[in-house]
């Protein structure tokens, strides 16, 4: 085997690996699978030059230098290429395929099936080659589809080049040295000097390799011709904030991202191949005790956890990790992704101080609003002790148990860990005990039923409605049971006849989504016919009426066996 005859060979092995290498870099791109063929063929015809050069019989050398007439499909294909990479319009068209390739077949049948390119042979010091024809239409024409094609596809990728930026630029540029640098070195080799009558060893093959070689040089550099997601998902897991572990089924770490290292303070040398127990500050296993990662289930875990860095710093981080699965069933590896919550866990905790230094003030504002209505109604209370005139020493008593309905619920709101809503039935309890012996009512003469589940109003709703209330259980109180026969005092209560049926019911519920419906009622006398409630004179019904307007509420009253006031309110909004 001569020297020319061994580089050939090289060639061949080189384009067969590289074609393999440009293809399985992504099999799915048509640049790929384009560019592998291509270095396919020429390794496919550096291995024909290998075998005519080395030939022993001038039979064997004319066959194989008749098949390396294959040569015309490479600049077919270079074009197509460079079609591809620059995302050619072209390409939309069938009519491009057929102008790019049907030259090429049809020189390619003449060469193989006519003697038009080559009649003869020749054994020079590199080993056999071919002799030029004496017809030369054909291999001019070859010549000149070759140098035509060729130019075109580096034609086009230099004003590409011309026109993009940063990374396509850099790509276009291999490409661009890929096609020209063979295309220089064959016109020399193949077509200037032999025109001169000076043959020196074919370089076609070997200069076409070393342009397979840029372009997968490129390629590697660069990771060009497509975008693959592996190629996206390195170079996400490398450049992002977030930190990053890559664990294999056992917990050991396999690989982190520089986000991890700038966390933690730690090399590569000193996690790759640890369990990933040294990284937290807290046991392992208590921290993923009864968690659904270990359940078997496939959905992501979220964890909030401490790091413990390098120099020994806590870090609080928050943390997803989700399994790595084979066919659905066999765990390949585990990927650990989260962020540094330090940030976070400083502002949180200044929210919490701020929350709890306001629910104190709040706490605080209700507290004495409540001992200033408590003032007030003891300096009605004290005031009413020089008060002689029964009517009058009635509207004292009556203001200060509207004062007090007010007070009960900033008392209650100072005792409630919830500053925005008011248990409401807790609150009419209170409130129907201070009017009860407020009047000096023996409960076991007058029963009183509430009928409230699960309703909770805010202060802006809870305070009319209160005073509402206190209105008409006063008027209830004061005006249903005039058969009340008043003995002797005991005990500072009055007392009242044998009769227990007497009722007072106040029930309240949800009427419809943002409505509620109140009805006070009680079983006694009733309010007189020609007495109309939304006129009144007295205080205390014109009182009521203003506050279910206040309510943007409806008021409605039915006489049947007592008096049963029914009211529809809005919860107002703050």
């Amino acid at each position: 085997m001569n020297l020319f005859a061994l580089i050939s060979f090289v060639a061949f092995i080189v384009c067969f690996f590289l074609g393999n290498f440009i293809y399985h870099k992504n099999p799915k791109s048509q640049l790929n699978i384009v560019i592998g063929l291509t270095a396919i063929v020429v390794g496919f015809l550096a291995f024909t030059e290998f075998e005519y050069r080395q030939a022993e019989t001038f039979q064997t050398a004319f066959f194989w230098i008749k098949v390396s007439a294959l040569w015309p499909i490479v600049p077919s294909l270079l074009l197509h290429i460079s079609l591809i990479f620059t995302k050619s319009r072209y390409l939309k068209n069938k009519l491009t395929y057929i102008l790019i390739y049907l030259p090429s077949i049809i020189i390619i049948t003449l060469s193989l099936t006519t003697n038009l390119l080559l009649n003869n042979i020749l054994k020079v010091y590199w080993g056999w080659t071919y002799a030029f024809p004496q017809d030369m239409t054909l291999y001019n024409i070859m010549s000149i589809w070759t140098v035509f094609t060729v130019v075109l596809a580096g034609l086009i990728c230099f004003i590409y080049y011309l026109q993009s930026k940063d990374l396509k630029k850099k790509q276009a540029k291999y490409i661009f040295a890929g096609l020209y640098i063979p295309l220089l070195i064959s016109l020399c080799s193949d077509a200037i000097l032999p025109s001169i009558s000076l043959r020196i060893p074919e370089m076609t093959m070997t200069t076409m390799t070393i342009g397979i070689c840029i372009i997968s040089y490129g390629i590697w550099k660069y990771r060009f011709p497509a975008l693959t997601p592996a190629i996206a998902a390195d170079s996400i897991v490398s450049t992002m904030s977030n930190f990053f572990f890559l664990l294999d089924e056992n917990m050991h770490i396999i690989t982190i991202n520089q986000a991890t290292k700038d966390l933690l303070g730690f090399v590569d040398s000193e996690l790759v191949g640890k369990s990933l127990h040294m990284v937290f500050a807290e046991d392992l296993k208590s921290l993923f005790k009864g968690n659904p990662f270990n359940a078997g289930k496939k959905s992501i875990t979220n964890i909030e956890t401490t790091f413990k860095a390098k120099n020994g710093q806590l870090i609080p981080v928050f943390l997803s990790l989700s399994q790595i699965e084979y066919d659905s069933s066999q765990i390949l590896g585990i990927v650990c992704i989260g962020n540094d919550i330090t940030d976070i866990k400083l502002a949180e905790n200044k929210i919490k101080a701020s929350l709890k230094e306001k629910n104190l003030l709040l706490q605080e504002i209700h507290h004495r609003v409540k001992n200033n209505l408590q003032i007030i109604s003891s300096l009605l209370s004290l005031q009413s002790r020089y008060v002689k005139d029964k009517e009058d020493l009635e509207l004292f008593k009556e203001s200060q148990s509207r004062v007090k309905s007010m007070a009960f619920i900033h008392e209650q709101l100072y005792q409630s860990s919830d500053f925005t809503n008011i248990e409401f039935e807790l609150y009419v309890q209170n409130l129907l005990n201070y009017l009860f012996h407020s009047y000096f009512i023996d409960l076991s003469y007058i029963n009183f039923k509430i009928n409230i589940a699960n309703v909770s109003l805010d202060i802006n709703t809870a305070i009319p409605c209160g005073l509402i209330i206190n209105e008409l259980v006063t008027n209830s109180l004061k005006y249903a049971f005039p058969m009340m026969e008043y003995g002797k005092p005991q005990n500072n209560a009055v007392v009242i006849s044998d009769k227990v049926s007497n009722e007072i019911c106040i029930s309240l519920h949800h009427y419809t989504e943002n409505k509620f419906i109140l009805i006070v009622s009680d079983n006694g006398i009733g309010l007189p016919e020609n007495i109309d409630f939304t006129t009144t004179s007295t205080l205390g019904l014109q009182l009521v009426n203003s506050l279910v307007n206040q309510l943007d509420g409806t008021i409605e009253l039915d006489r049947t066996n007592g008096t049963k006031f029914k009211v529809i309110f809005n919860k107002l909004k703050y």
